[in-house]
Parts: structure tokens; C-alpha cells; sequence
């Protein structure tokens, strides 16, 4: 009996990409490398980008702290209050983080295919995820995502989120990639 090769449709969640873009962990960018050596077929969702913004922004919003002559003590403060109503930064700052998001992403990243699930059951898919395990309401979105645009390989760093989605669909840490890969044949 021959084996079956089943191709891989890797989900990369957004730690994954922020990692690899950031270069801030090994794994993640072997991963992409591999990604495009291998020519698998990858994606994630438009929310991705909005959680990579909202993590650009938070970081130049600290940078713009330290710099104005805040002590840490004080930026640890204001970041332990979960949101700010606003960070302050100006349209010019926000346009760059964007531009330099959007320029690393279509030009190093370009192979990341950004969906966009128009499948109304995805939102119904998520509540169930988010009601019925312990996981966030951003990483139910993740999921339900991944499963609706039939990715058959979750990637993502987060070990609690892996757990807890590897009971729907195939979910490995970004150095486990090819024992996620051996359990799909």
C-alpha cells in the first residue's frame, strides 16, 4: 500500500509572523524559510495584520515614552492599564508603522496569503470556540479562520493555544513543522 503525500496548508497565527518579521525567534524564521524553499501553500487572516499594527503601535507609543523622558517605572505603569484610550501617536507615525508593516510583509512575506473567510458561519464558528474552551476571543477568531479557509496545519507559538486547538485541527509549534506534516498522511 502506498502512502499518500497530502500537501500542507499551513495557518500561521500571529505570534509566528511577528516573530519571523522581527527576527526575534529562531524558529519562526526557519520556518518561513522553509515555507519558501518547500513552496507550501500558506496563510493567515486580515485580523493578523490588525494585531501586528496594534503591536507596532504599542511599541512606538512606549519608544515615544522613553524618549519624552518617562522612567520605566512610569511606562510600566501606564502599560499595566489594558488599553489606553488612545496612544497619542501622530498620523504621520501611525502611516509609518503601517507602510513598513505593509512594505516588509509584501515584500519579504509575500508568500503569506492574507484571507479574507467570507463565510458568514465563521463568526458562529468562533463564538462556539470562545464558549465552549478555555482559549481568547483572538485566538477562537484564529481557529475558526484556519478551519473555515481549510488550512489542515495550525502554527503557532502559543503552547496553551496549540493544546487547545490541536483537538480540531492539526496545531504544531514552528519547530514541530514536520511532525505536524508526518500527521496529516
Amino acid at each position: 500500500m502506498s502512502k499518500i503525500n497530502v500537501v500542507p496548508y499551513l495557518y500561521l497565527d500571529t505570534n509566528v509572523i511577528l516573530d519571523a518579521i522581527d527576527n526575534r525567534w529562531q524558529p519562526a524564521v526557519d520556518l518561513m524559510n522553509q515555507i519558501r524553499k518547500e513552496s507550501w501553500e500558506c496563510c493567515t487572516s486580515r485580523f493578523t495584520v490588525l494585531e501586528i499594527l496594534d503591536v507596532k503601535q504599542e511599541e512606538k507609543y512606549i519608544e515615544n515614552l522613553l524618549v519624552e523622558g518617562h522612567r520605566l517605572s512610569r511606562v510600566r505603569d501606564l502599560l499595566g492599564i489594558r488599553r489606553q484610550p488612545t496612544r497619542g501617536l501622530k498620523v504621520r507615525e501611525l502611516n509609518e508603522i503601517y507602510q513598513q508593516l505593509y512594505d516588509k510583509l509584501s515584500q519579504e512575506y509575500s508568500f503569506i496569503n492574507f484571507e479574507h473567510p467570507i463565510d458568514e458561519k465563521l463568526w458562529d464558528k468562533a463564538d462556539a470556540y470562545g464558549a465552549s474552551t478555555n482559549i481568547g476571543s483572538t485566538d477562537a477568531i484564529h481557529l475558526a479562520s484556519a478551519i473555515t479557509i481549510g488550512c489542515n496545519i495550525l502554527v503557532t507559538r502559543d503552547q496553551d493555544f496549540r493544546a487547545i486547538a490541536d483537538d480540531f485541527i492539526i496545531a504544531v509549534l514552528p519547530e514541530d513543522i514536520s511532525k505536524g506534516i508526518k500527521r496529516l498522511s
